[in-house]
């Protein structure tokens, strides 16, 4: 009769183990973050300069915290254009300089004005503060960019008929289906070349021969979106902007644009404007020269999106004194801040109060 009770039991036990197994087998047994791309297809043809990029997400939760401590199992996107992501534990996962790629907290991200030709995405998953989880959890596609349209340009700023209120007038390009490359002075490559900037001068387009115009002109050559004239007189005029080759020989056919702008009168307590932009956490620029007791706007444009940025002065990288704390926006956003220079000249320092080790440059007063 013992005997019988003892089987019994255990035959219980078998068949309690057996549905209990059978329910849980639902579940995942592993709590992984997996990341997989599913737009574009691997080795996928796409036409324009456009290219989105969208992704699939599980055991992972994608919040808006960038900057914050790490907290495990969620943190945000890091999307690359032809660049692999950086993997390396404890260090945030941020590229060189030059690399494009975009820090968000979301599952899909569009690189524009791709050019055409082989590319690669590469996707991670990382902390609030931007290291790789461990282990890393990326993923990587190829695609081939048919762009069938030709170089586009367009100035931002000034724009047409505006009034700028100091000397140093900062233009602005946007460009598309071109390649801004510093390669000038060799030979001319289809699709690729730099930017000529000209000061109440139309841009020269005779084909074959190098846009520059004659002694005295105001005038530069440079590899950017962005140029800066200095000391401009008060009154009336324009700027033309052509795409060049290497050679710096316009483009077939001529690309260029212009606008015409006025340049209020200058004198002594005028505002002195500095055009400041954010993007795939990085100042465009990490130098900043003011006059000083000069009034300044800083223009600041946050064009990273659903990340917060600002713009902070303090008297050195040792952050002992704030001068100046602008509030924090959330790209893609715009604000204008407004401060008087120090009186005293020096070399000064300002950082993004959310990414101070990553954006921060020298504040100059003369």
């Amino acid at each position: 009769m013992k005997k019988r009770s003892v089987f019994i039991i255990l035959i219980g036990v078998v068949i309690t183990i057996t549905l209990f197994a059978g329910c849980t087998s639902q579940y995942p047994s592993s709590n992984t973050p997996t990341l997989t791309i599913t737009e574009p297809q691997n080795g996928a043809s796409v036409s324009g300069t456009n290219l989105m990029v969208m992704i699939q997400v599980s055991n992972f939760n994608i919040v808006d915290k960038q900057g914050q401590p790490a907290v495990s199992g969620e943190g945000h996107v890091h999307y690359y254009l032809d660049y692999d992501a950086p993997t390396t534990q404890g260090q945030p996962a941020v590229p060189p300089s030059g690399v494009i790629w975009q820090t968000i907290a979301a599952t899909t991200y569009t690189f524009h004005n791709v050019t055409a030709g082989s590319h690669f995405v590469s996707v991670e998953l990382v902390n609030n503060d931007h290291t790789p989880l461990n282990p890393p959890v990326t993923a990587k596609a190829t695609v081939t960019m048919t762009n069938p349209s030709g170089p586009t340009l367009t100035i931002l700023q000034p724009t047409a008929g505006s009034t700028v209120t100091s000397s140093n007038v900062t233009v602005t390009i946007q460009v598309s289906n071109f390649n801004i490359v510093d390669k000038q002075g060799q030979p001319a490559v289809s699709g690729e070349g730099h930017v000529h900037y000209y000061l109440d001068y139309d841009a020269p387009t005779t084909q074959g021969q190098p846009a520059v115009p004659p002694s005295g002109v105001i005038w530069q050559t440079i590899a950017s979106t962005s140029y800066t004239f200095h000391n401009v007189t008060a009154g009336s005029h324009f700027v033309s902007v052509e795409l060049v080759n290497n050679d710096h020989t316009p483009l077939n056919p001529v690309v260029t644009a212009k606008v015409s702008f006025t340049v209020s009168s200058h004198g002594g307590g005028q505002t002195y404007n500095v055009y400041l932009m954010a993007k795939n956490i990085a100042f465009n620029m990490s130098s900043i020269t003011v006059p000083a007791g000069e009034n300044v706007v800083i223009h600041f444009t946050n064009d990273d999106a659903g990340v917060p940025h600002n713009f902070a002065l303090y008297d050195s990288s040792a952050r002992k004194t704030n001068l100046f704390k602008g509030d924090i926006i959330t790209g893609v956003s715009s604000i204008d801040y407004t401060f008087t220079a120090p009186s005293t000249p020096g070399t000064y320092y300002f950082q993004c109060d959310v990414h101070p080790n990553m954006m921060n440059g020298n504040f100059v007063v003369t």
